[in-house]
């Protein structure tokens, strides 16, 4: 009999232990918290590059995750450029964006600091949706604040969206500040950092 009573003992003790771990929520349901808590990603986790051009987004100052104003080994850093690139007449460029990146460019000092860059046809994209082939009604639209219409380029028209020392340049094809309407359309688009886009591109 003793022996029969030490045993209804421990299983008392066993099926409590148990419950205490396991008690179901006092409502009736069953409580799956610790089964449906997914990992939450890193801090530190990395996002893709941007895989082609339509994917860059232009920004004052910026073009993707490329900022004007940062060194050359920071641009080779985010692997959307090559260097040393031998091109026509001699030329070597101490950077240009990837092949799959056409479209863009990029002007540099001579130590390899980037000092513009610049979108030349349809893809990239400010966040606002304005990009080569915008009218200038559709950039007035998207920038309230855009600078009044003045000449850049060589000799044509151009406007300018400025956040702190931060640029993005508008050119208007082959419109003059005297010519250009809200009809016109934008062939180039340049950003800087400090002074303002001159809106040009020749030679090397």
């Amino acid at each position: 009999m003793k022996r029969l009573l030490s045993t209804l003992a421990v299983l008392t003790v066993l099926i409590s232990t148990a419950t205490a771990c396991g008690d179901a929520p006092s409502d009736g349901e069953t409580d799956f918290t610790a089964e449906q808590t997914s990992a939450t990603p890193s801090a530190g986790a990395e996002t893709s590059a941007p895989a082609g051009p339509a994917e860059l987004v232009v920004a004052p100052g910026a073009i993707g995750p490329v900022r004007a104003g940062i060194s050359k080994a920071d641009a080779l850093a985010t692997g959307l450029f090559d260097a040393d690139v031998e091109g026509v007449e001699g030329c070597t460029f101490e950077l240009r964006w990837k092949q799959q990146f056409e479209g863009v460019d990029v002007l540099t000092l001579e130590d390899g600091t980037i000092s513009s860059l610049g979108v030349t046809t349809g893809g990239p994209v400010t966040a606002e949706g304005v990009g080569v082939g915008s009218t200038l009604a559709e950039v007035k639209a998207a920038y309230p604040d855009l600078s009044a219409v003045k000449k850049a380029g060589f000799d044509q028209a151009g406007a300018f969206h400025t956040i702190g020392q931060d640029h993005i340049g508008f050119l208007f094809g082959d419109a003059t500040p005297k010519t250009i309407s809200d009809a016109a359309k934008v062939s180039f688009m340049e950003v800087t950092t400090g002074d303002e886009p001159e809106l040009l591109r020749s030679g090397c």
